[in-house]
């Protein structure tokens, strides 16, 4: 996916530390990056690719799009590791780094569509089990929901489905998200409270909805 390390020099790298390198916490790698082991970076690539893809994609809806920013995402956590704190938690950094792409992308283009909540909450395994678990009943039940959840979360104003994401699929602290966000603690809350609140409000008015489609078509 990324091209600022390439596999065979970061295989190399790995092979001469000797070591589990995977092992390593974000900030020791941070550390080596900033000491001038660059080809250090590319574990940071392996370690948040997946995440942040998926953070980018769901805002975003387009894999495309979301594969360019990723890729400024990196390119801009690299030019800038020598600036990093090491005091701070690096997954917060780079997941404001994120956040500020996609949401500059937004602004540019406008853009208001999101791709299937499951599509993304499947690859955490959330909010579904297989089929051999619960049975194919149980299963095409939860996919309704997971759809009732995709609508509404797609009717939400962005700074409560950003929040909403950070918090349930991200599993972001409170003070986490403040970081990322740049946002008190109190504010992330109240976000989080409201968000909940609506979902809830806009959940209760689909079932409406569906119940008097359902008399209509009884008549």
């Amino acid at each position: 996916m990324m091209t600022i390390i390439s596999e065979n020099k970061l295989s190399q790298n790995k092979e001469t530390l000797g070591e589990d390198v995977s092992l390593w916490s974000d900030n020791d790698l941070v550390f080596k990056v900033q000491s001038g082991e660059t080809d250090l970076f590319g574990i940071i690539i392996e370690r948040y690719q997946g995440k942040l893809f998926a953070y980018l994609y769901r805002l975003v809806g387009n894999r495309e799009e979301a594969q360019d920013l990723l890729q400024n995402v990196f390119i801009k956590a690299f030019r800038n590791m020598r600036s990093y704190d090491v005091e701070r938690k690096f997954s917060s950094w780079i997941y404001r780094i994120a956040h500020n792409e996609a949401i500059n992308h937004l602004k540019r283009k406008s853009l208001r569509r999101f791709i299937s909540w499951e599509d993304i909450v499947s690859t955490r395994d959330k909010l579904r089990t297989s089929e051999t678990e619960d049975g194919a009943d149980k299963a095409w039940m939860r996919k309704e929901v997971i759809t009732e959840v995709d609508e509404v979360i797609n009717r939400l104003p962005i700074k409560y489905r950003q929040v909403l994401l950070l918090r349930y699929y991200s599993e972001k602290s409170y003070e986490e998200i403040s970081e990322i966000l740049q946002k008190p603690i109190n504010t992330v809350g109240t976000l989080i409270n409201r968000a909940k609140k609506k979902m809830a409000r806009e959940v209760d008015k689909n079932r409406r909805k569906f119940n008097l489609e359902e008399k209509r078509n009884l008549n």
